[in-house]
């Protein structure tokens, strides 16, 4: 196990840009595009058009992606504080308000591949730019160094699996 560590870290470490430069300043706008905020405002937008225009599939849909959502956050919360993983780099430079100090999993790369999957199960060609978006943003947590590889990779198959479950139990209601 140790010897797994000791390659993440290496390999991680060999990912990070150099904080501040222009391509650090790119893969940061890009990480924080899984940021809860346009996550959350997002769906808000989708479900308030779903009502507006009388489309309760539309609101039913954003209902089941925010039960995925929700559901691989406390999964996150609870492995994070269990387990305590410092970051590979202190996040002050990056972020501008408190951020918790604990990386794996990543809660970025967990939310964006919940997200995808959940709405790949409603809009496939949505949920295929969707993943490659929570791909991109899992990638670029890495590059500003917020994050080991090992923290996006469990962050994004826990983030897919949860998504699948919240469906697959939905389903059996409908």
């Amino acid at each position: 196990m140790n010897k797994l560590k000791t390659l993440d870290a290496v390999w991680s470490a060999q990912l990070a840009l150099p904080q501040g430069n222009q391509k650090w300043r790119w893969a940061a706008k890009i990480a924080h595009l899984g940021d809860g905020t346009l996550v959350f405002g997002g769906l808000a937008l989708v479900y308030w058009r779903g009502w507006q225009f009388n489309r309760p599939s539309l609101q039913n849909a954003v209902f089941a992606v925010l039960l995925s959502i929700i559901a691989v956050a406390l999964v996150v919360i609870i492995i994070k504080y269990t387990l305590r993983r410092e970051r590979p780099r202190d996040p002050s430079g990056f972020v501008t308000i408190q951020y918790d100090k604990y990386s794996f999993p990543s809660g970025h790369s967990a939310r964006m591949a919940s997200l995808a999957v959940a709405v790949l199960f409603f809009n496939p060609p949505l949920g295929i730019a969707l993943s490659v978006a929570a791909v991109m943003i899992a990638a670029a947590r890495v590059l500003v160094g917020v994050h080991y590889l090992s923290d996006v990779l469990v962050g994004l198959l826990l983030g897919a699996v949860m998504a699948v479950l919240v469906n697959a139990g939905l389903e059996m209601f409908y």
